[in-house]
């Protein structure tokens, strides 16, 4: 897994995989230009060389052409005319190489500064958009059982699972033309884009890759997640698992566009308007209609009910001073039992607090002590890690040496360092005691092809060392 470098309010990560497959054809690039951060992941298709070339030239070609913009060209042709640019190029590759016929790619780019995101594709690779942990954009595939979906006649799950899956209706280095679809989106502040090729999302349920890739917290954490739950799919299912590619974009602020009111809700708005100005209407209606003479005789009959009720309130009176004479004496009587409560309880109170306190100091010289362990641990790690380095460096030059007493002693010195790293990295022991032994070899002291062989096994059981 690797970070996106990028000066912009943007966070990356992508990763690449071959899967099960005997090389991997996907590519992806990332770059800050003038125009926003650019993101481009490719899924390259054709025998033998054809498709990593496809999507090698597809990546390097959709860069060049926004790199080398005009400033003021709009960003949605841009993306559109990158594409094509990128179309162009492997066409006329092929043209000059007619064993290369055949060969095409898919293409995903996001174009991304403060005033929006520029999406745009061909192919079935896919670009989400994720907001508080759930989709709310996704490209449409440009496939067979995408239509079939979009009409109706699949669902997405059985399109995932369909054994014509792969097969795709637009692509670089076909016959087609006008083949970039391309949209702009606003975005928040915490926002995902996520890029990724059907090795990604095609090996689960895509509710399955939502909760994966939009929930997790952590942003690289999402990105490892998602590449090790597909490798294990894969394996799992026979390891001829597909190439995978995925870059995952996370925005720090909201963009200058804003998101467009959707039809329905103002439809809505408009209907509630539509039924408080009929309403006020009516009242109007219904005042004015009302005659004269009715009014007064209401008038009338209230004021007579009024009086009725004056003196029914006025014989009460009396009942109801006695009974707040009785309701004070019982306020008071309660007041004190509440004020005794009161007093309990802060006292409980203050006896809790000074005991969270005491927890929370305990806890605070607990977490620093982890603190320190881990630091401690961390670094006896790196230090492992960097004396490892060192050994591998050491056995490169070692490799390419003619047999002196300078090479012999550089064979002791790095025997040495082996034995130390196997006291401190125990977990790792029988690989660096695998590799001191085989450095006694007699291979090791030659001159072969066969003795760089031989020191190319011991680098590589080495740096095969998580």
């Amino acid at each position: 897994m690797n970070a996106i470098k990028t000066s912009m309010p943007f966070a990356g990560y992508w990763d690449t995989r071959q899967g099960g497959r005997p090389e991997n054809q996907d590519s992806c690039g990332f770059i800050d230009t003038d125009k926003g951060l650019i993101a481009v992941v490719c899924d390259g298709m054709g025998g033998g060389p054809g498709g990593q070339l496809a999507s090698t030239i597809a990546v390097q070609k959709i860069v060049e052409y926004v790199v080398g913009a005009p400033q003021d060209m709009p960003r949605t042709e841009m993306v559109a005319q990158a594409i094509e640019y990128a179309h162009q190029a492997i066409l006329a590759k092929t043209a000059e190489q007619p064993a290369l016929r055949g060969m095409g790619s898919t293409a995903t780019v996001v174009l991304i500064n403060g005033q929006s995101a520029i999406l745009g594709h061909v192919g079935d690779s896919r670009i989400y958009q994720f907001r508080r942990g759930k989709k709310i954009f996704r490209t449409a595939d440009h496939s067979m059982v995408g239509d079939l979906v979009r009409n109706g006649t699949l669902t997405e799950e059985q399109a995932r699972l369909s054994s014509q899956s792969n097969i795709i209706t637009k692509a670089l280095g076909s016959k087609l033309t006008n083949l970039a679809e391309v949209t702009e989106r606003p975005y928040e502040k915490g926002d995902r884009f996520m890029l990724c090729t059907d090795g990604i999302w095609g090996a689960m349920p895509e509710a399955d890759l939502i909760k994966r890739v939009a929930k997790t917290p952590s942003l690289s954490g999402a990105v490892d997640s998602t590449v090790l739950t597909v490798e294990d799919i894969g394996r799992k299912s026979g390891n001829n698992h597909d190439n995978l590619t995925i870059a995952l974009l996370e925005t720090k602020q909201d963009s200058l566009l804003k998101e467009k009111m959707s039809k329905t809700t103002l439809r809505i708005l408009i209907a509630l308007a539509a039924v408080c100005l009929l309403s006020i209407i009516l009242n109007f209606v219904l005042i004015w209609q009302t005659p004269e003479g009715t009014h007064d005789s209401e008038v009338e009959a209230l004021l007579m009910e009024n009086a009725r009720r004056g003196e029914r309130i006025r014989a009460l009176e009396d009942s109801i001073n006695v009974l707040l004479g009785n309701v004070a004496t019982s306020k008071q009587e309660a007041a004190d039992a509440t004020l005794q409560v009161a007093k309990e309880k802060e006292s409980a109170a203050e006896k809790a607090k000074s005991e969270a306190e005491q927890k929370a100091k305990e806890a605070k010289e607990a977490a620093d002590q982890a603190k320190a362990a881990a630091d401690q641990a961390k670094a006896a790690a790196d230090a492992i890690q960097k004396s490892r380095s060192d050994v591998i460096a050491q056995l490169t030059k070692i490799k390419d040496m003619q047999e002196s007493p300078q090479r012999k002693q550089m064979r002791t010195v790095v025997v040495e360092s082996l034995k130390v790293l196997a006291s401190k990295d125990v977990k790792n022991k029988s690989v660096y005691d695998g590799v001191r032994e085989k450095l006694s070899n007699k291979v090791a002291a030659e001159n072969t092809d066969m003795s760089k062989g031989h020191y190319n096994i011991l680098i590589k059981n080495l740096q095969s060392i998580k």
